[in-house]
């Protein structure tokens, strides 16, 4: 199964530019077979997705993308609200482990204005940041990241041995499926699903947009 892990709306988060209807228009037309809603801080109700899922005939998955003191993480199968800018250890003990999935999306997005060398980080040293200490996964691919900074977080994650997963991060039509986690088993149907198939690791991350236009 294709699924765009991380993917933001218009109203829920006013930075993007698409509604929940262009974006599974689009996510059909290139192939995908699901979307997971990450909107800032905020969780679409319950009912709003199981609605949406029937209407359209398609897989809309519920998550969040948390603004922390230690930067932006993408929570999964969790049904509360944390409040902005804790820190993530903070956010661990609100959000049990055993409850869902929490990643840490782009970690090194500062690539986008300044090159490796200018800012002058090292795999080992950033691998031995406590962060990463609580969360379960880590976006290694982040469709609005450069190729530069994604490669540097597989090899921060070749020392972690995180869950790699990944996502478009799509605000805009063009960027939706540029990045999918293609997950082996077809049987996801819901958020408890996509917890468990994260957690077993049985799927593949990969560029799609630039193949499949």
């Amino acid at each position: 199964m294709l699924i765009d892990l991380h993917v933001h709306t218009n109203p829920k988060s006013p930075c993007s530019s698409m509604t929940l209807d262009q974006v599974v228009e689009e996510a059909k037309r290139i192939g995908l077979d699901g979307i997971c809603l990450m909107e800032h801080d905020i969780l679409w109700p319950d009912e709003e997705i199981a609605l949406a899922r029937r209407e359209y005939n398609f897989l809309i998955l519920n998550g969040y993308e948390i603004s922390s003191l230690d930067g932006h993480f993408l929570a999964h199968g969790y049904k509360e609200l944390v409040d902005p800018y804790l820190e993530i250890r903070e956010i661990r003990e609100i959000l049990l482990p055993n409850k869902g999935f929490i990643a840490i999306a782009h970690p090194f997005r500062e690539f986008l204005v300044a090159g490796i060398e200018e800012i002058g980080l090292k795999v080992e040293e950033e691998a031995k940041k406590d962060l990463f200490k609580f969360v379960d996964g880590i976006e290694v691919l982040n469709g609005r990241v450069s190729k530069k900074a994604n490669k540097f977080t597989k090899k921060v994650n070749s020392i972690l041995k995180l869950k790699e997963i990944g996502g478009s991060d799509a605000h805009e039509i063009y960027e939706i499926g540029k990045i999918v986690t293609d997950f082996k088993s077809v049987d996801i149907q819901d958020e408890n699903d996509l917890v468990r198939e994260l957690k077993i690791g049985n799927y593949e991350v990969k560029y799609f947009r630039d193949e499949k236009k």
